[in-house]
């Protein structure tokens, strides 16, 4: 199964439960409102019985006897209200919940988009940096070849190139020109550097360079000036050129 069926899967899949939670909140929505309506029309009868229940024995308009019965069922409407009332309460709180969830469901989209982003711009870093190594280690290559000198252009160094030429001269620049043997640090030399600047989802800035040594690597800038970093690590050159 390709990568792309298996894509399409999990989106149908995702899909489906979302449609699914939201078919499950809506039923249990209903089922809270009639029941917090069916709730507050029993907490409003026993109210209104306690108060004329409250009433009456205030008035003391029957027996002992009677007032102790009616005592006792007052007591016992008011145990009802209290249970009620908790039971209102409760579910109050699994309204909010179910809220919440219906809040979060509403965010996954926008969370899968992220997710989707940061995993194409992982991409594209790692095929930065393979094509930055297969520069540097072409040049190499060439170098061995040619009196330890490093190509003047990289269509010189062309057949060096595993995936071709053009993935290469399209994206990175030369900025070293001379012999292997003037280095002096090859792993901290750039020889090849990434033409364009791009920023990464967290606003910084990112380049890659390809180095002398033959590893690639990525450097980033809060504000996308790389002129203090490269001047540490490209060999400028001669006057002449």
């Amino acid at each position: 199964m390709s990568i792309s069926k298996l894509k399409l899967g999990s989106g149908v899949l995702a899909v489906s439960g979302v449609i699914l939670m939201f078919a499950h909140f809506h039923h249990a929505q209903e089922k809270l409102n009639e029941e917090n309506d069916l709730l507050r029309q029993q907490l409003s009868q026993l109210q209104t019985e306690n108060g004329s229940l409250s009433n009456r024995l205030a008035a003391g308009e029957s027996s002992k006897g009677l007032a102790f019965v009616q005592l006792t069922e007052l007591l016992k409407l008011r145990g009802e209200v209290g249970q009620l009332q908790q039971q209102a309460g409760e579910i109050g709180k699994l309204r909010e919940e179910i809220q919440r969830l219906q809040a979060a469901t509403r965010d996954a989209p926008a969370s899968q988009a992220s997710a989707e982003a940061l995993e194409q711009q992982q991409q594209a870093a790692m095929e930065s940096l393979n094509r930055a190594r297969q520069g540097v280690l072409g040049f190499i290559m060439y170098a061995n070849e040619n009196q330890q000198q490093f190509p003047p252009s990289f269509a010189a160094a062309a057949p060096y190139f595993k995936e071709g030429l053009e993935p290469i001269e399209l994206n990175f620049e030369i900025v070293y020109v001379g012999s292997i043997t003037n280095i002096t640090n090859a792993a901290e030399t750039v020889v090849l550097r990434e033409k364009h600047a791009t920023q990464a989802l967290d606003g910084k800035w990112r380049k890659t360079y390809g180095f002398a040594d033959g590893h690639a690597e990525i450097h980033t800038e809060p504000d996308g000036n790389f002129d203090g970093w490269e001047s540490q690590h490209i060999i400028p050159p001669p006057p002449n050129q």
